[in-house]
């Protein structure tokens, strides 16, 4: 840019210099951390205080229910004690539902009914 006699202003703002993330790698770097902070965070809460776990799961499989149609209650519930599982044992997701499952036909061992949950 130039004025009427032809000479240049310095007119330079902040957005035209150099990024200050070098290619974004940091910035991406540093949301990640953040992220990752927040999950460990979160499931620190939920495995400290599993029936609250349990209740998202429930309302999750609720929501997920009134979308399909089938018994709400019934799902809720059992999503709910799915998710009381894995924050209470630290089972997977996989060996939660089966145990849930197990549970429903009476199957479920005694040793797994009155497992203490862990700390």
């Amino acid at each position: 840019m130039s004025d009427r006699k032809g000479q240049k202003l310095g007119t330079e703002t902040a957005s035209s210099t150099e990024s200050s993330f070098e290619g974004g790698a940091y910035g991406l770097r540093a949301l990640e951390g953040g992220m990752g902070d927040l999950a460990r965070g979160t499931w620190t809460f939920f495995h400290e205080i599993p029936a609250i776990g349990g209740m998202v799961y429930a309302g999750v499989g609720i929501a997920a229910a009134l979308t399909v149609g089938v018994g709400e209650l019934a799902v809720g519930a059992l999503l709910g004690y799915v998710g009381y599982r894995i924050f209470a044992y630290g089972e997977s997701t996989t060996e939660a539902l089966q145990k849930t499952i197990r549970l429903e036909e009476g199957k479920l061992s005694d040793e797994d009914l009155k497992k203490p949950v862990s700390k």
